[in-house]
This record gives C-alpha cells, structure tokens and sequence, in this order.
C-alpha cells in the first residue's frame, strides 16, 4: 500500500474547520458534561493539535518498509494537551474517562475523513494513533494532577482558616483559668469559637469529595454587620501580635448575607495583612455604607502589590511571594475565594495598594442580595 502522509496533511489543512465542527458535534452528544464548558476547547487547543499533525504529515518522507522507523523519530510534541487537560479539570462533571474519550472521538474524525476520501494510509493512521496517545496521556496527567492540586488548596485554606477561633477558644479558656474576665464573656466566646470551627471542619470534610468546577454553598439571613465584624476584631486581636483595628460611622449595618463566609473572607485578610505586612504595624479593618452596599476593608502597612498584579491575585490558584518571607506561598486560593465570595453576594472584590502607606483589600456587597432564608452555590 502506498504512503500518502503529504496528502492526507493537504486535506486536513485544507478541512479544518470541518474537523472542529464535526469533532465539537460528536462531543456535545455523546459527553454530556461539555455543555457545560466555560469555552470551546476546539476553538482554543484543537487547532495547535492539528497544525502540528498536519505538519509531520507533509514533511513525512520514507518508503514502504522504513516508515515505522521514521515515525519513531518523531517528536509529538503534546504541550498544549496540558492546557486541555487542565481547562476540563474545571469544567464540573467532567472525569479523565470523558478526556480520554474526546481524543478517541477525535481520532475517529480524522481517520472517517480521510478514509472517505480514500486516501488513509496506514503509515497516516499509525500517525494519528501515535499523536492522540501521546496527547491523550499528557491530558489525562494534567486532568489527575490539576484536581489533587484543587483539594490540597482547598483543604489547605480551610485548615489554615480553622486555626483562628481554635486559637481564640484557647485564649479564652486561659482567660478562664486565671479569672480574667467573666464566666459569661468566656463561655459566650469560647462557644462561638467552636461553633465556628465545627461549620469549617464540615467544609473541610466536604473538600475531601470535591471535583474541582463543584460551587461552594451560601446560606442567607439577616445579620447586624457591625456586630459581627467588632467579634471578628476581638477575636483576631486574641491571635495575632499586631494592633488590629475596626473603625466605621454606622451604629448598625443590618445585611442579608452569608454571614460566615463574610467572616472568612475578614479572617483571611487580616491574616495576610500580618504574614505579608510590616512586623507588629497595626491592620485596620473599616466598614462603610454606600447606597445599596456596603465596603468591607482590611489594610495593612508595608505591603506593595504592582497594580498589574492586582487583578490577577484573585485568579484561580495564583500565587503572590512578597512580603517579608520570600519562600512562602502567597494568598494562593484565598483570594479566589474573596472573589468568589463578592459574586455570591452579588458584589465585587479589589485591591489598593500604594509604596508609601501599604495595601488596602476591598470586599463590596448587596445589603440584600438574595432574600433571607435562601441557599444556593456559586460555582468555581
């Protein structure tokens, strides 16, 4: 049988768009999870995947009886099945099955196309074969590592977060001993404590069956803002060395609100604002009303982020080193979670940062975004 590998290049160059649209067809039907990609993985990764197919393809030469040691020479070079691999980690209800499964479908394709054209060789379909292993292997990698990736962080976040009010109930249970304060201040402090770290050690259990694109939940009531953000204050004041201050005009700031993931997000920030600020400089946490809003702010001193850093901190599982330990990982997925958090909340998250005074992070939200009583997830 003859070698026909530069004409089967031609026709693949020439019938690309047809391959994406059948290829896109064929997955939509028969994976259901697609539909519910954020993009077209074939308007992003496919045409790379192809270009590089279609380029071995016409610069083949050998004759009948050497090819397998020619395609054996070949570098298949699979880089952008990573990115495949790591955009359907994201995509909720996709498993490494289904990834493996879109190459075995786009291998049909191709193979379907040229076979009706009467020119598929077999040296052509061994190419193909060896490019959707190699591809397929790099995605299916990239899919199992991005998801350990997603639990560690999220594990990591929450076991970071779980550490404040145990830290708090300690301190008060010290309090306690040596008869500091009253028996109803300690128990009424020691309680809140452990009530909350018992709702995060559901959420860290919760992690342990995450796939990564899975929501977080949101549960609504009505809440005196003010109230909770002078506990969150007392409570950080007990942990950490810095001066922590809360300032705001408002007597009250009555909010319909996922109350505890609004004391996550401040309980985050004010640890970042010590780990990442100048040493034992006050963290100042402000409220403020804005129309239908209200602004949550925690600054510390110290801390410069470039302002073409500043939007990408939110981004998922980026990473900032500065501050004063180079080595340690940064805000990594916490500040994803702010973001994720504003959105819920049907508000916004940024970040003001100046050399001279330091770095002031900004939570806004609804005063009523949903009404209370409500729940629902906002996803990844």
């Amino acid at each position: 049988m003859s070698v026909n590998t530069r004409e089967c290049g031609q026709y693949l160059e020439a019938h690309k768009e047809q391959i994406f649209s059948q290829w896109e067809a064929l997955a939509n039907k028969t994976l259901s999870a697609a539909n519910n990609a954020p993009d077209l993985i074939v308007r992003n990764y496919l045409p790379y995947f192809v270009a590089n197919l279609v380029e071995e393809l016409q610069t083949f030469d050998a004759k009948p009886g050497d090819d397998i040691t020619k395609i054996d020479a070949i570098d298949f070079d699979a880089k952008y099945s990573n990115e495949h691999g790591r955009s359907r980690a994201t995509v909720s209800k996709y498993t490494v099955a289904q990834v493996i499964q879109e190459y075995s479908m786009l291998r049909q394709v191709l193979r379907n196309m040229l076979y009706a054209e009467k020119i598929l060789c077999l040296t052509t379909a061994e190419i193909i074969d060896r490019f959707i292993e190699t591809s397929c292997a790099e995605a299916a990698q990239q899919f199992s590592n991005s998801l350990d990736e997603v639990q560690e962080k999220l594990i990591s976040v929450i076991a970071h977060d779980l550490r404040n009010p145990i830290s708090v109930a300690r301190s008060y249970v010290e309090i306690g001993e040596l008869g500091l304060s009253p028996a109803e201040k300690v128990f009424g402090s020691i309680k809140r404590s452990l009530e909350r770290s018992l709702s995060l050690i559901s959420e860290l259990l919760d992690t342990t069956q995450l796939e990564a694109g899975r929501g977080m939940t949101f549960r609504f009531e009505k809440k005196d803002m003010v109230t909770e953000l002078k506990v969150a204050t007392n409570e950080a004041q007990e942990v950490y060395d810095n001066p922590v201050h809360f300032s705001t005009k408002l007597d009250s700031a009555p909010v319909v609100c996922d109350h505890m993931s609004i004391l996550r997000v401040v309980e985050n920030l004010i640890s970042n604002g010590v780990k990442y600020g100048s040493v034992e400089t006050p963290i100042s946490l402000t409220l403020k009303q804005n129309e239908n809003e209200i602004e949550i702010s925690v600054h510390n001193e110290g801390s410069y982020i470039e302002p073409d850093e500043q939007n990408s901190m939110f981004d998922f599982l980026t990473r900032h080193t500065g501050g004063r330990d180079q080595q340690r990982e940064g805000w990594g997925l916490g500040l994803y979670l702010v973001r994720l958090v504003a959105k819920a909340h049907k508000g916004r998250a940024w970040i003001e940062s100046d050399q001279a005074t330091g770095t002031t992070f900004c939570i806004a939200i609804k005063n009523e975004a949903h009404p209370p009583g409500s729940a629902f997830s906002e996803y990844m």
